[in-house]
This record gives C-alpha cells, sequence and structure tokens, in this order.
C-alpha cells in the first residue's frame, strides 16, 4: 500500500513540477510542500517500525527516521524563507546544517548496523573490498566535485568546508551502501536490503547532481532530480515497513562469500568499479588527472596486497586443512582401535550371555537346555555306535534340613562344593547338569553293557561318601539316585528323563542314599500314581470323601470323651480306598489343602450336632498334615470353621506329627502358640515314630501326647516297649500333658496302660470308626459292657 503512495507522490511531484509554471510563487509552494510531506510521511513511518519491532534492529530504524525528521526541519527552513519571509535562504546556513545532520543520522545508523555485525562483517577480504571500491569513487568525487570546489578561490573556509561535507557524506553513505550490499546475507532480508541500497543510491545521485549544479552554477529549485530526494527517503520508509513483516527466509551469521564456487556479482564488483576507474581516465581530456591518478593507485595497490593476503590465506587454509586431515586420520586411527575394543568386548558379551543361556549360574554346571542338547547329541552317537547311555537323576536327601539350619547361603556354598567335587570324579565324556534346586543329572557316554553302569555309580557314591567341609561344618551328604538306560527304558530325552526321575522317587522311597534302574513295574506305578491322582481330583469335585470317627474313652470311668475324625474314599463304584494309598499323594499334589479344608469343616459341623443333642462334653480330634499345618491360610481356615459351624474353640483338638519340627521347628511353635491364643487344642501324633528330640517336646505348646500304636501293640510281651511306653506316660505328665494311647486291642494292653495313669483310649478293643449315625447310636446306647474293665 506504501508502495502506491510512493508512485502516487513522485508522479504528482513530476507534475506539479512539469505542467504548473503559470505562477512562479504558487509554483514554488507546491514544491516546497510536496517536497516537505514526503520526509515528514517518512519519518512518522519509520519511527512506527522502531516502536513496533523488538530487536537491536529498531535503533536502525530509529536513527533513520530522525534523519528524515531532520530533512523535514530543513525543508521547513527553506520554506519559511522562500514562502513567508520571501528572501533566498543563504547557502550554507541553518537549511544546509540540517541537510547535512540527515546524512550524519544515516551514516550514524549504518555504522551503528555494521557495529552490530561487526563479528561476520569485518573480515579482511570484506575490508580490502571496501576499501577498493571506496579509493575508486573517492578518486572519482574528487576530480569532478571536491576539487573544483577548492579550486574556486571566492568560497570562505567555511562555506567550502561545508561543500565539501556533501561529496564526502555522499561518499561515507555509498560506502555504507556497498557495505551492506556485499554483507548482504546477514544485515536484513534481501527485499529490505534492497530498497535501503537503492534508496541511498536515489540519494546519492541527487546529492551529486546537485553539487555539479552548484558548481556549474545552474542551480534552481524546481528541477527534475529534486524529485529524488524524496523518493529516496519514502524507499526508505518503505524498506522499514517490509521489515515489520515476519520473515520468511533465513539470514545466515557467516560472511556473504559464495558457498557453492560460483563468481558472483558482489566478487567482481571491486574490479568492476577499477575497470570504471580506467575508462574515465582513459577518455578523460583535462591535463589535472591527479585525482583519478591517486585513486587508481590505491585501488591497485589494495588489490596487489588483497590477493597477497588471499595467497597467505589460502596457505594457511592449506596447512590448516592438512593439520585436520592428520587429526582426522588420527581420530579414525583411534576410532578404529576403538571399535576393534568395541567389538571384542561384544563378542566377549555375546560369549558371557551364551554360557549364562546354556550354564547355570550357581555352579557353572550346564543347565536343563544344555543338558537336553548334549542328550540328544549322545543319544544319536549311541544309536550309530551300537553303544547304550545312562541318564542318572540324583536328589540330595534332607538338602530342605541342612537349608533351613544354616541357611540359604550355605546351602549354595554346599551346592558349589558338591558340583565341583561330582564334576571331578566323572569321565571327561560324561556330563553333569544342574536341573534346579538340589537336583542334578548325569549323561554317562559310550557305554557297552548296562552292568557296567552299577560299578560306576559305586564309585560315585564312594567318591561324595567323604565329607563336605562348607565354613569350617562337615557334613556328609546322601543321595537319592536313579538311573535309565537307552534304549531298553526309552528312545526319548523326554522318556529317559521321565523314567529317570521315577527311578530316584522309588529310591526315596526305599529309604534314600541308594540308587535304583528304572523298571517296568515303576511305569506301572507310575501310570496308576497318575490314574489315581484324576481320579481324586474328581473325587473331590464330585464330594465322594465321607468321614469317620473312632471314639476315644477315658481309661478311668470308660466314658467316651471324644471323636477322632478320619477320612475315607469311596469312588463312585462304591470301592473304598486306602487312606495310606491316597494321602501321600493328595499331599504331594498338594490337594490334601482343599481336603483337610472339607474335613475339619465337615467334622466341626457334625460334632456341633452331637453338642446340641446332649453330648457336650465331647471333643473333636482332627488330623493335620505337615503341608496344612505349615500352610499361611491354617489360621483362616481354623478360624472360618468354628466360626460357620459354631462349634467351641475349647473342643477343638488338631493332631500333628512330630515330622513338623523337623521341617522347620520354629514356624511350627509359632503356628502351635497362634492356635491356642485361638483356643484350640493342640496334640503331638504319633510320638515317638518321627525325628523330634525331647527338646522340642519341651518347647511345643502340647495338650495331649498320643502314643503310636506299635509301641503299645507289643508293651505287653516286649518289657522294653512297656518301659518306653511308662516314660512317655510319665514324661508327659511332668509337662503337664494328657496322654492317650492308640491301637488297644487287648483287655491286657488296656489293664497296663490303666496301670500306668494313661488318661485316654482309642482302638478297636472298643470300636473301629464308624459312620456319624453309628456313632450316634453308639452315643445313645452307650459302649457293650463287655468293654469296661
Amino acid at each position: 500500500m506504501f508502495a502506491v503512495y510512493i508512485f502516487f507522490h513522485i508522479s504528482i511531484y513530476y507534475a506539479w513540477t512539469l505542467f504548473n509554471e503559470s505562477n512562479d510563487y504558487i509554483h514554488l509552494l507546491g514544491i516546497i510542500l510536496i517536497s516537505w510531506l514526503a520526509p515528514l510521511v517518512a519519518g512518522i513511518a519509520l519511527f512506527i517500525v522502531y516502536l513496533k519491532i523488538h530487536n537491536p534492529d529498531r535503533y536502525f530504524w530509529l536513527l533513520c527516521s530522525l534523519g528524515c525528521f531532520s530533512y523535514v526541519i530543513a525543508q521547513g527552513i527553506w520554506f519559511y524563507s522562500h514562502s513567508i519571509a520571501r528572501a533566498d535562504a543563504p547557502y550554507m546556513g541553518w537549511t544546509d546544517l540540517f541537510y547535512l545532520l540527515q546524512i550524519l543520522f544515516y551514516l550514524i545508523a549504518f555504522v551503528y548496523q555494521l557495529w552490530q555485525k561487526k563479528e561476520n562483517a569485518h573480515q579482511i577480504k570484506f575490508l580490502f573490498d571496501m576499501g577498493i571500491i571506496v579509493a575508486v569513487f573517492t578518486g572519482l568525487s574528487w576530480h569532478y566535485l571536491i576539487q573544483p570546489l577548492f579550486s574556486s578561490g571566492s568560497a570562505s573556509p567555511l562555506l567550502l568546508a561545508a561543500s565539501v561535507g556533501y561529496p564526502i557524506g555522499d561518499l561515507l553513505l555509498l560506502f555504507a551502501a556497498v557495505s551492506f550490499y556485499i554483507g548482504s546475507t546477514y544485515f536484513f532480508q534481501s527485499r529490505v536490503l534492497a530498497l535501503i541500497i537503492a534508496g541511498l543510491i536515489v540519494q546519492v545521485f541527487a546529492d551529486t547532481a546537485y553539487l555539479l549544479a552548484m558548481i556549474a552554477g545552474s542551480y534552481n529549485a524546481g528541477t527534475l532530480y529534486d524529485p529524488l530526494w524524496s523518493l529516496g527517503l519514502l524507499i526508505t520508509a518503505l524498506a522499514g515497513l517490509y521489515a515489520l513483516e515476519p520473515k520468511n527466509e533465513a539470514i545466515p551469521t557467516t560472511a556473504s562469500a559464495p558457498t557453492d564456487g560460483r563468481i558472483s556479482l558482489r566478487m567482481l564488483l571491486p574490479y568492476f568499479s577499477m575497470v570504471l576507474l580506467f575508462i574515465v581516465m582513459i577518455f578523460e581530456q583535462k591535463n589535472d588527472m591527479n585525482g583519478l591518478i591517486a585513486g587508481a593507485g590505491v585501488s591497485v595497490i589494495l588489490i596487489i596486497t588483497r590477493q597477497v593476503f588471499t595467497l597467505q590465506d589460502n596457505r594457511k587454509l592449506l596447512a590448516r586443512y592438512h593439520e585436520l586431515t592428520s587429526v582426522l586420520e588420527e581420530k579414525i586411527e583411534q576410532r578404529t582401535v576403538e571399535v576393534t575394543s568395541k567389538n571384542e568386548q561384544l563378542k566377549k558379551a555375546v560369549r558371557q550371555m551364551k554360557h549364562m543361556a546354556y550354564h547355570d549360574v550357581l555352579s557353572g554346571l550346564p543347565n536343563r537346555r544344555l543338558f537336553l542338547e548334549k542328550l540328544e547329541a549322545a543319544i544319536s552317537a549311541a544309536r550309530l555306535n551300537s553303544r547304550k547311555v545312562a541318564v542318572v537323576f540324583i536328589d540330595l536327601d534332607r538338602f530342605k534340613n541342612i537349608n533351613d539350619t544354616f541357611g540359604h547361603e550355605f546351602g549354595d556354598l554346599l551346592l558349589q562344593g558338591f558340583s565341583q567335587k561330582i564334576r571331578g570324579n566323572l569321565r571327561s565324556n560324561d556330563t553333569v547338569s544342574r536341573q534346579g534346586g538340589d537336583e542334578f543329572t548325569l549323561i554317562l557316554n559310550n557305554i557297552q553293557a548296562e552292568t557296567d553302569i552299577a560299578p560306576m555309580i559305586l564309585r560315585l557314591q564312594s567318591a561324595l561318601a567323604a565329607p563336605l567341609v562348607i565354613n569350617g561344618q562337615e557334613l556328609h551328604i546322601s543321595m537319592s539316585i536313579g538311573i535309565a538306560v537307552y534304549p531298553k527304558d526309552g528312545e526319548t530325552t523326554d522318556e529317559l528323563l521321565k523314567h529317570a526321575d521315577s527311578a530316584m522317587y522309588n529310591a526315596k522311597e526305599k529309604g534314600k542314599n541308594n540308587y535304583q534302574f528304572f523298571s517296568d513295574d515303576m511305569a506301572v506305578t507310575a501310570s496308576r500314581k497318575i490314574a489315581l491322582e484324576n481320579d481324586l481330583r474328581r473325587a473331590l469335585a464330585n464330594e465322594e470323601f465321607i468321614l469317620h470317627y473312632q471314639p476315644q474313652i477315658q481309661a478311668a470311668t470308660g466314658e467316651i470323651i471324644g471323636m477322632e475324625a478320619l477320612v475315607r474314599w469311596q469312588n463312585a463304584n462304591g470301592k473304598i480306598i486306602s487312606p495310606g494309598e491316597f494321602i501321600p499323594l493328595a499331599e504331594e499334589t498338594r490337594l490334601i489343602l482343599p481336603i483337610g479344608e472339607w474335613v475339619l469343616y465337615t467334622a466341626c459341623k457334625q460334632a456341633k450336632k452331637w453338642h446340641d443333642t446332649g453330648y457336650s462334653q465331647l471333643k473333636l480330634a482332627v488330623n493335620l498334615s505337615p503341608l496344612q499345618f505349615l500352610h499361611e491360610d491354617l489360621m483362616d481356615t481354623v478360624r472360618l470353621a468354628l466360626e460357620k459351624t459354631g462349634f467351641p474353640a475349647a473342643s477343638l483338638e488338631l493332631e500333628i506329627t512330630e515330622g513338623v519340627a523337623v521341617d522347620d521347628a520354629e514356624k511350627a511353635i509359632s503356628r502351635m502358640l497362634a492356635l491356642r491364643k485361638l483356643g484350640v487344642r493342640i496334640a503331638i501324633d504319633d510320638f515317638g515314630t518321627g525325628y523330634s528330640s525331647l527338646n522340642y517336646l519341651k518347647r511345643f505348646p502340647l495338650n495331649n501326647l498320643k502314643i503310636a500304636q506299635p509301641f503299645v501293640q507289643d508293651m505287653a510281651t516286649n518289657p522294653h516297649d512297656k518301659a518306653l511306653v511308662e516314660a512317655m506316660i510319665f514324661i508327659a505328665h511332668r509337662l503337664d500333658m494328657s496322654v492317650i494311647a492308640e491301637g488297644v486291642e487287648t483287655g491286657e494292653q488296656l489293664a497296663l496302660l490303666k496301670e500306668m495313669n494313661c488318661d485316654e483310649i482309642q482302638g478297636y478293643f472298643f470300636s473301629r470308626p464308624l459312620t456319624a449315625e453309628k456313632i450316634s447310636a453308639l452315643l445313645a446306647n452307650g459302649l457293650p459292657s463287655i468293654k469296661l474293665v
């Protein structure tokens, strides 16, 4: 929009100058007003630009606006002189002072902008180029403008100094314009920069024309180059307005030399100016050409110096290039070494990861994955060579006890020591692997006959019979070993491992610390065990379990004072399955937990019915398996059963075996104390057949001690058993416990127990375990009199 205004303003200016000469006063007045309006509009526009821009460039536009306002003042003084005072303004008066101030403000603006960009603009080649151009135009200005002024002898020194100020100021403006052009890539956007340079060139051209006219004495107001001053100011204002628009091109911060290797006009400008100077000198006919010659001489010296500097700079750059190349080569060499080192580290890490993937972290032995791969290879080799392969499954006996007694760190050291010892006693072509926990597997390769295997196992047992010393503690380690032989016991890795595992469990059942070869009987047993497990799960879902109750008799009175709940399994065909057959399997499969929960709830429910019918003196005894006793949910299970059934806690007696002390004595004692706090009674079952010591007996918070049947059965004929039973009763009474003898089948046994002050009796002599209905009838009718002794 402002460009349209410039067009109309200059068009009106020229129209008024060319076509309105009828009235000299009105003509001159119009010219003055139009020329006065241009700097005023330009100054206001540039001041608005200063207010809206918020970066250091804003002060450039402020100084330019001050220059325009200085021009407005000069035009105002000139208007006053010609239109109001009706007198010619004196040359080199106030008017000229403000015209020169306008040039001064412009120069300050350009110096400020150059100083702002000094880190880029002040480069040697740039300064040489500027020097060459200024030298050329100084020579031309001296020859055509300044020298004629000095040649005029009539001028006063002040007038002469002021007159010389115009061409010198224009030279400096020309210097600024050329500087901006050569450094265009880091001052302003290209459109803004082009307008600034155009405005400067127009003003320099107008000043030069004015000076030439003044020298010739032919200047009159209203000439055709008068509008150029207004045009230069308005173009500068237009540049400021364009500077307000968002930047759509980046302003680099590096020097303006072309980076693509092409020759640009900026590079050739100093040489073009030299050519112009020499053309002027050739066609100049005056004798006095000292100014042109001086300008040409200075320019030539500057060009030569510039080239010398360029050559030196190129040498430095080349040396720097070689230096950087050397540094780069050194860096590449260092990087190559680093990459090689990293590759070695990576290979090492890959090897370590592969080792970790195929080896046990604790023992360093092959893990299950590597073991299976080696077993596959061993089977393939044995098949080709018609040889046999033995797969040996080893489990350390009572390792859990060691772990619980000495701690897991001690247990880890034991496993490491055992691993080293077993590895050191194998042949080089055999393999030992840790499957996990305290389970190890062996591959015995290249076996000709199955009879060769047993001597190898015996030698291994003999070598491991010596105690292991762990942290100064001697430990004797025994092993349960199962053996499966390829191809007799299986032709795949899964079959051989499964059968060796079955043989190992068979070895444990036979008393541990022995080895067993897999047999078809084991397969049948394993198969039946799997079938039984499936049936057991179905029995739990179909509620095939029932409870029988065996009375507990007070020895002194012969009265029934309690019942022991005993679980039975009656399958869908009506067949009763022995507890001795399914209870161990239930323990192994952890099905004993839901079965035990059902037994506890059902027994408490039935006992509550007997209490409600008048037999509130009856206590209820329920067996807890070790797994059930040590399970975290036991307390909630007991509490919930009592709450749901309403059976009093004081009438419930939970029977545990001595084995819980062996597994975890401290936890067992803590659990007993919690049960006692709940109000439940605790009895220890089958006393004398387990592993607990009298030390545990005194620490356990027990209410009742049950003497196992084997001691009661033979005490009438075996004095040792009689002595043991008598000692048990004595110790229990001393520890404030009552005693119950189970398995009583004869009157003689009953008589002896009463003589020893045994508190309670349980056994076939009084009653077999009966259903709840039969027990109810027994309670109603009483025991047969023949049972009373």
